[in-house]
């Protein structure tokens, strides 16, 4: 279903900022710092699966703040894409933009100047396809996913949700050039794992995407569709997930924790679908956050303790 919103994309409003200076603190938030750190974390194991030894502490340092500035340059874009329908949201009209704050020039100028420092520093101290690909992710999240698919489809998410799974490609390109498989493996966890994590949240904010024109799934398709493809993405994760163990990239380790977490997910999202009770899509959107750096985390450890045998 097809859906557009009037709104305009880069609104004037916020030019009349003050020019006092500004608390830091509204400038990292335009970051996103939970959702940077979260991408930041998932560049991890791929590090330490690149190799049969510890990888380079001055490479993996460059690939993770490298990533870092690329997330945090395309969640500024987006804070100002969307500073139009910011302030008809109650969850984020006290953003910095249309609180005014910021000006949209001012955050125009970090964003782009975080964006040429990550591709700088990615392409001079790792490899260029690392750089590129920290462009590409920037470019899908902050043009494709906030500039078109969040305002005119309900697969918003889905299409879009590939812009944050660039960290492990960015990781495992840094340390070696390419790209393989388990990378993209790495790449399918995440893509899996954002519609029920994000669907969840749409769920409790549905009147306020409707006030936005913004077409999220429950807002278009209903509560009843949201709760079945939570449930039928976080089904998928299953054999995603197991395949690195099935397939000999990791351990025991990970098989046990990584395989218990997603077990859980499943269980809370089939008690969400089951239950039709829909405030159990809060708690399932807060394990949804831990989830992914358990997952994570345990492929680290799993890799860490076995490169320390």
């Amino acid at each position: 279903m097809e859906h557009k919103s009037t709104a305009q994309s880069f609104p004037l409003a916020a030019e009349a900022a003050s020019s006092t200076p500004v608390d830091w603190r509204s400038y990292f938030s335009m970051t996103k710092p939970t959702i940077s750190l979260m991408v930041v974390v998932t560049v991890i194991p791929a590090l330490f699966l690149t190799q049969n030894e510890l990888p380079s502490l001055k490479l993996s340092l460059v690939a993770l703040i490298g990533t870092f500035l690329a997330s945090g340059s395309s969640a500024i874009f987006n804070h100002l894409a969307d500073s139009d329908i910011d302030q008809h949201m109650k969850r984020t009209r006290t953003r910095p933009i249309p609180a005014g704050k910021i000006s949209s020039t001012r955050a125009a100028t970090l964003a782009i100047a975080m964006a040429i420092a990550s591709f700088a520093l990615l392409y001079t101290m790792a490899t260029p396809l690392a750089a590129w690909l920290g462009v590409i992710g920037n470019i899908l999240y902050a043009v494709v996913y906030t500039m078109y698919l969040k305002r005119r489809t309900v697969q918003n998410i889905v299409l879009g949700g590939a812009a944050g799974c660039f960290g492990p490609l960015i990781g495992w390109a840094a340390m070696t050039g390419t790209i393989e498989w388990p990378a993209w493996v790495l790449f399918g966890i995440i893509f899996l794992w954002t519609p029920p994590h994000f669907w969840s949240l749409a769920i409790k904010y549905k009147d306020d995407y409707a006030r936005a024109n913004i077409p999220m799934l429950p807002t278009v398709k209903g509560l009843e569709v949201t709760r079945q493809q939570i449930l039928f993405y976080s089904v998928l994760l299953i054999p995603c997930v197991l395949s690195l163990s099935v397939f000999g990239i990791a351990g025991w380790i990970y098989g046990i924790i990584a395989g218990a977490l997603t077990l859980y997910f499943v269980w809370l999202a089939f008690r969400l679908y089951t239950t039709r009770e829909n405030q159990r899509a809060m708690p399932l959107f807060f394990y949804s956050c831990f989830y992914l750096f358990g997952v994570f985390g345990a492929l680290t450890l799993d890799r860490l303790v076995y490169l320390l045998n």
